[in-house]
C-alpha cells in the first residue's frame, strides 16, 4: 500500500511510519505548500531462505536438453547467444 503523509504529519507520527515502511508499505512525504513528493520510504526486502527453496524447487527443471536442445553444451549455449544477438542487431 502506498501512503502519502504530509510532512508535519511525518514528524508527529514518525515511528508509526517507519514500522509502515518496515512492513512493505511504501510511505511518501509530500509538501503540501508546494505540492511536491520529496521522500520515499521503503523498507528494505529481506532474503527468506525458505521461499528461494521454494522457488528453486518450482523452477527447477524447466530448462532441460529436451526442451532446449540448442542448449546442450556450453558451446551451444555460446553459439546460440551470439545467433541471438545478431538476429537482434545488438553488439557487445
Amino acid at each position: 500500500m502506498t501512503i502519502i503523509v504530509p510532512i508535519s504529519q511525518f514528524r508527529q507520527h514518525i515511528a508509526t511510519y517507519i514500522e509502515k515502511a518496515k512492513n512493505g508499505h511504501i510511505v511518501i512525504l509530500k509538501d503540501k505548500k508546494k505540492d511536491q513528493q520529496l521522500v520515499q520510504l521503503v523498507g528494505k526486502k529481506k532474503f527468506n531462505p525458505d521461499a528461494f527453496g521454494k522457488a528453486l524447487k518450482a523452477a527447477a527443471g524447466v530448462f532441460s536438453v529436451k526442451n532446449h536442445p540448442e542448449w546442450r553444451t556450453k558451446s551451444d549455449v555460446v553459439k546460440w547467444v551470439e545467433q541471438t544477438r545478431k538476429a537482434s542487431d545488438r553488439y557487445f
